[in-house]
C-alpha cells in the first residue's frame, strides 16, 4: 500500500475539509431561513440551484476533458494551451448565456422572483463569473493539487457565508444577499486564478486540440445537465405546481439530505486523475485496488450517515429553520439521503466507464433518469406535494446507479468488499435502533447522540471485523510523517 500513500493522504485531506465546508452551510442555515419570509428563502434556493445549473452548460464538458487530457502531462506549452483554448471557449459560451438571461429578465423576474427585476439583473453576472469559476477550478483537480484545492473550496465557502449574513443581518433581505455573492465569486475567480496564471503563465489560445478536447466533453454535457434536472428541477416544479414558499419549505430537508455528497465528495475529486494516470500507463492492478478500498470505505462511512441523518431530521431542523419548515419538511430528508449515498456509489463505478472513454453512455444514463425524473415530477408533486418530489428524486438516483453498475461491472471486474457491505448494514442498523431509544432533542443533545452513535457503529465494525486493527494502524502510518 505505500505506492498509494500520496493519495491516502489527499483523500483524508478532503475528507476532512468537506465537513468544515458543509458546516458553513449549516451556520447560514438559520440565518436565512429565520430572517427572510419564507417565499424570500425560496427565492434564494431557486437562484443558487440556477446558478449550479449554467455552468454545466457554458463549460461544454471542458472541465472533465481537461482532467482527461491533461493529468499526466508534463510539458507547460502544452499545459498552457489546452488551458486557454478550452477557457476561451467557455468565457464565449458563458457570455452567450448570459446575454440569453439579460433579454429575458423580465419573464424571469416574474416566473421566479415574484416580478422582482433587480433580483433577476443580479442573477446575470452571479451566472458569467460562476461559469468561469467552475471551468478554472478544474485546474488544481486535473494536476492533484488538492490542498490548494481544499483550501479555495474553504475560503469561498466561508467568504460566501460571512458576506451573506452580514447582508442578511443588516437588514438587507435578499438583494443584499445576492450582492453579496456577487462580490464573494469575484474575489474567489481573482484568488483563483493568480496560483494558475502564476503556475503556466498566460498563451493566446490556438486551439490546438480542441476538436478532440469537445469531442470527449461534448457528450457528458446532456448527462451532466440532466443530472442537474435529478438534482435540482423539483425545485422549479414545486415553484410552478404549489408556489416559492413551498420551495422554502422543502429545501433545508433536501439540503440536509444531501450533506451525505460531503462523503464521496473527496472520491470525485481524486478518483478521476489518479485512475486515469494508472489507466494510461497500464496498471489495471492499481486500478481495480483503487476502486475496491475507495467503494470499501465510501460504504462504511455514508450507510451510517444516512440511517443518522434519516433519524434525526425533524430535531435537526427544528434547531436550524423554524417549527413550520420542520414539520413540512423532515420527511424529505431520508428519501434524498438515500439516493444522495447512492449517486456516491456511482462516482466510484462510472469511473470504469470514463476510463475507456465511454462518455456517451454516462450521457444516456442520465438522460434517461432525468426523463423519469421529471416525468414522476409532474405527476407526484399535485398529489404527494414535496415528500413525491423527494421520492421522484431518489427514484432517479436509484436509476442512474442500476444502470452504471450493470453496465460497468459488465467490463471491468474488481472486488466490491460485499461482506463488508453486509456488516455496515448491521452496525447502522443497530445504531440508527440506539438514535430511535435516545430520541434526541436540543442541539447539545444531538450533538452528543451522533458521537456516542458513531461509537456504538464502530465498535460494532470492528466486532464484525469489517474494520480491523491493522488497516487503522496503516493508516495511522500513512500520516504519522508530516503531510
Amino acid at each position: 500500500m505505500a505506492k498509494y500513500t500520496l493519495t491516502v493522504r489527499r483523500l483524508g485531506l478532503a475528507s476532512v475539509i468537506q465537513p468544515l465546508i458543509a458546516l458553513s452551510n449549516i451556520i447560514l442555515l438559520p440565518i436565512l431561513t429565520k430572517n427572510l419570509p419564507i417565499a424570500d428563502y425560496g427565492a434564494w434556493a431557486l437562484i443558487i440551484i440556477t446558478i449550479s445549473l449554467l455552468p454545466v452548460l457554458a463549460s461544454l464538458g471542458l472541465p472533465a476533458a481537461m482532467t482527461r487530457f491533461l493529468a499526466a502531462a508534463t510539458d507547460k506549452r502544452d499545459i498552457r494551451e489546452a488551458f486557454y483554448s478550452m477557457g476561451f471557449i467557455v468565457v464565449l459560451t458563458s457570455a452567450i448565456i448570459s446575454a440569453l438571461l439579460l433579454l429575458f429578465v423580465p419573464e424571469i423576474a416574474a416566473s421566479l422572483f415574484q416580478n422582482n427585476t433587480a433580483i433577476a439583473l443580479l442573477l446575470v453576472p452571479n451566472v458569467f463569473i460562476a461559469c468561469l469559476t467552475a471551468y478554472v477550478m478544474q485546474y488544481f483537480i486535473t494536476f492533484q493539487q488538492i490542498k490548494r484545492y481544499s483550501f479555495l473550496n474553504f475560503f469561498n465557502a466561508y467568504l460566501n457565508t460571512a458576506l451573506v449574513a452580514y447582508f442578511i443581518l443588516s437588514g438587507r433581505g435578499l438583494e443584499g444577499a445576492v450582492i453579496a455573492l456577487l462580490i464573494q465569486q469575484l474575489v474567489v475567480f481573482a484568488v483563483v486564478m493568480y496560483p494558475i496564471v502564476s503556475e503556466i503563465g498566460f498563451a493566446i489560445p490556438t486551439f490546438k486540440h480542441t476538436r478532440e478536447h469537445l469531442v470527449y466533453g461534448l457528450p457528458l454535457v446532456p448527462g451532466s445537465l440532466s443530472s442537474w434536472v435529478v438534482n435540482s428541477s423539483d425545485r422549479y416544479l414545486i415553484a410552478f405546481f404549489l408556489g416559492a414558499a413551498a420551495v422554502g419549505y422543502y429545501s433545508p430537508g433536501y439540503n440536509l439530505g444531501s450533506l451525505i455528497g460531503m462523503v464521496s465528495f473527496p472520491l470525485t475529486a481524486l478518483l478521476p486523475p489518479v485512475l486515469s494516470k494508472y489507466y494510461d500507463e497500464n496498471n489495471i492492478g492499481d486500478v481495480r485496488t483503487i476502486l475496491t478500498y475507495s467503494l470499501k470505505y465510501y460504504v462504511g462511512i455514508a450507510l451510517p450517515c444516512v440511517f443518522a441523518v434519516s433519524i434525526l431530521s425533524k430535531p435537526l431542523l427544528l434547531v436550524l429553520t423554524t417549527q413550520q419548515i420542520a414539520t413540512n419538511g423532515y420527511l424529505v430528508t431520508p428519501l434524498v439521503a438515500a439516493g444522495t449515498a447512492l449517486v456516491g456509489a456511482y462516482t466510484t463505478l462510472v469511473m470504469i466507464i470514463a476510463l475507456q472513454k465511454k462518455t456517451v453512455v454516462i450521457g444516456t444514463i442520465w438522460v434517461l433518469s432525468a426523463v423519469l425524473n421529471f416525468g414522476l415530477n409532474l405527476v407526484l408533486i399535485p398529489y404527494l406535494g414535496l415528500v413525491g418530489a423527494a421520492l421522484t428524486t431518489f427514484l432517479a438516483f436509484l436509476l442512474a446507479f442500476v444502470l452504471t453498475a450493470t453496465y460497468s461491472l459488465r467490463y471491468f471486474k474488481f472486488d466490491l468488499s460485499k461482506a463488508f457491505i453486509m456488516k455496515s448494514v448491521c452496525g447502522a442498523s443497530i445504531m440508527a435502533l440506539f438514535l430511535l431509544l435516545w430520541n434526541p432533542s436540543g442541539l447539545l443533545s444531538i450533538l452528543l447522540s451522533i458521537a456516542l452513535a458513531a461509537v456504538v457503529y464502530l465498535a460494532i465494525l470492528l466486532a464484525l471485523r469489517g474494520f480491523t486493527i491493522q488497516e487503522f494502524k496503516l493508516i495511522y502510518e500513512i500520516y504519522r510523517g508530516s503531510y
